[in-house]
């Protein structure tokens, strides 16, 4: 089957007519230098090159005009009588008609031949373009294979669209109805769930057609991104409440094991001051362990509450100007005074810079490091606290001399009801209220420890301008 072009132009005419002539007065020519060494109706096949040359260039309409031009030139210049269009011997009239149809399946062949070069042009640009097509279509399944969202997703689509077409601009949508901007054309994706849209610039180098036709692996890449989004969802709100479910099961456990202890305490105190016999000094030790019970779950409860409170983000800090060694002093005597003497080295500078704070909460926040460092020092070793401004941080650190935390333990913890060191002492509630007062201030908390070198727990906070001193 031979390609069917469309019908030529003025222009084209003229330029088909020009090479014909072109090519016979070349040919001419070449006949005319060469009649001297061969007979005229032998060199015809020189105007059979003509024929040829027109045929590959323009066509089987101009090879045949041009075969029809050869042969009444070949009769006009070389044929006696020459310079007249008529012919004395049979025999050249018989090798002008062989000539003439020599030249016309020179011009079929020539026209097939150049049909078929067309042929596989056109089918090498169209592998070309569906080869384009099946690598943007790889890179855009290895983008949504990598996007974390469908946000993300969409851009790493956009991305390969744009790469694989030559766009400067490519977007994608999900969206109910087109909003194309200045400059874009739309091309709706067929997804099964959501609708979505495609939005390319006009500099494209394929066109409204060639997106149309990705239009519909694209929506169904789509549609795995929006499927993947889903299940991810959906595997995240079982692991929510599988957490939520193991978080419950830890708090009923640690509230009931925390709250027996002190209650016990309390309810057999409570029996033996019912005594009337009993001895003052027996009554004033059972009231001393009624209060000391007491205390004991009211620290319960107030840390359950602030735990309560920082894990729904509502810490509401009061930044103020805190001086932190007089922070840091003041919750130390808190603490010896609840849990009696034990040795404390401050190493804190005397210039250490104020930080903008909430001062109950960092007071808070010392308490509980310190009350920790005493409980996990050997007898008679110093807790040291230490101090120092650097890398645009002021930092405070509360360092014990135990025995360090195993390296299994030390990612849990800051995490709620989490004792370390083997410890049944406590709620675990202690480190996770520190990390959640510190960062509700803006400041972080970070754990140096070893395994029998002892524990550092550094808080830090930005350095600020300090404030003007009063007159």
């Amino acid at each position: 089957m031979y390609r069917h072009l469309s019908r030529p132009s003025r222009g084209q005419i003229v330029a088909a007519a020009l090479d014909s002539i072109g090519a016979v007065a070349v040919a001419t020519g070449a006949v005319a230098a060469l009649d001297k060494v061969a007979p005229a109706t032998g060199l015809g096949v020189v105007y059979l090159l003509a024929v040829l040359y027109v045929a590959i260039r323009r066509g089987e309409i101009p090879a045949l005009a041009t075969a029809i031009l050869s042969v009444l030139a070949l009769n006009f210049f070389f044929i006696a009588p020459v310079h007249r269009l008529t012919i004395s011997d049979s025999e050249n009239v018989v090798a002008l008609g062989v000539f003439l149809i020599a030249a016309v399946v020179v011009g079929r062949l020539a026209l097939a031949a150049r049909s078929r070069a067309i042929q596989a042009e056109e089918r090498a640009a169209l592998a070309a373009a569906r080869e384009r097509e099946a690598e943007m279509l790889a890179a855009a399944s290895s983008a949504v294979l990598a996007g974390a969202d469908i946000e993300t997703q969409l851009r790493n689509l956009g991305t390969s669209v744009r790469a694989a077409a030559g766009a400067s601009s490519v977007r994608l949508e999900l969206a109910s109805a087109p909003a194309a901007q200045e400059g874009e054309f739309a091309v709706r994706l067929p997804t099964g769930s959501r609708p979505g849209w495609l939005y390319v610039s006009e500099d494209a180098g394929w066109t409204k057609a060639d997106l149309e036709r990705m239009a519909e692996p694209l929506a169904k890449l789509l549609d795995v991104a929006l499927e993947r989004e889903r299940l991810t969802a959906q595997a995240a709100e079982v692991e929510a409440a599988h957490r939520a479910d193991v978080a419950k099961t830890a708090v009923l456990h640690a509230i009931s094991h925390d709250l027996r202890s002190p209650l016990t305490g309390i309810t057999t105190a409570a029996g033996g001051l019912r005594s009337e016999q009993l001895p003052a000094a027996d009554r004033r030790e059972l009231v001393s362990v009624i209060e000391a019970e007491a205390a004991r779950l009211s620290r319960l409860v107030d840390d359950l509450l602030d735990l309560s409170r920082i894990q729904a983000g509502a810490v509401n800090p009061r930044p103020d100007w805190c001086d932190l060694h007089e922070t840091v002093v003041s919750a130390a005597g808190t603490v010896l005074a609840d849990r009696g003497d034990h040795p404390i080295e401050f190493a804190l500078p005397a210039d250490l810079p104020m930080v903008q704070a909430d001062p109950a909460q960092l007071e808070r926040v010392f308490s509980n490091l310190i009350e920790n460092a005493i409980k996990f020092s050997p007898n008679g070793t110093p807790v040291r606290i230490s101090g120092g401004v650097g890398s645009g941080l002021v930092t405070v650190r509360v360092i014990d001399r135990g025995r360090g935390i195993a390296p299994s333990q030390r990612a849990q913890v800051f995490e709620p009801f989490f004792r370390g060191r083997d410890s049944k002492q406590g709620s675990g509630l202690g480190l996770a209220i520190c990390r959640g007062f510190v960062e509700a201030n803006g400041g972080r908390i970070q754990m140096q420890t070893g395994t029998g070198e002892g524990t550092s727990f550094a808080v830090s906070f930005p350095a600020v301008p300090q404030p003007a001193a009063a007159p």
